[in-house]
């Protein structure tokens, strides 16, 4: 048998459970500004290799071979899907925040609904919800 909340106790669990939020929420975006440099680096070594075959190109003309020119478009394209993977990690650990946040909101919204439904506090039609489909 579940016991009465109080609106008290009910903001009271909810600040509990998000105590420990802003850490996880950081350490999420330090994940994803790690990953971004990764990403950095990658379009370096291909902006960089990019250049070194333009300016073979713009020194030697089009007529003459570049050595290096598929080793360099391996690079690149290599770098490319590298970058590729971790912008897909970066979306990843940004909707895992997203959905830490929605989370705690959804159960704390759901807890003032029973309130509502219950008499415990007044039900305002201005009050922010997730739950209701006109926000």
């Amino acid at each position: 048998m579940a016991l009465a909340e109080d609106a008290a106790s009910v903001l009271e669990e909810f600040v509990q459970n998000v105590a420990n939020l802003p850490a996880e929420i950081a350490h999420l975006l330090e994940e994803i500004q790690a990953k971004d440099r990764v990403v950095q680096d990658c379009r370096s070594t291909a902006a960089s290799r990019d250049t070194s075959i333009q300016k073979f190109y713009k020194t030697n003309g089009a007529r003459q071979a570049n050595p290096k020119d598929e080793a360099y478009s391996k690079d690149i394209l290599a770098s490319y899907d590298k970058a590729q993977i971790y912008q897909d990690e970066k979306i990843g650990l940004s909707d895992r925040a997203a959905l830490l946040l929605d989370r705690q909101i959804k159960r704390l919204d759901l807890k003032i609904r029973d309130l509502q439904n219950e008499g415990a506090i007044a039900i305002d039609p201005q009050l922010p919800s997730l739950l209701n489909n006109n926000n």
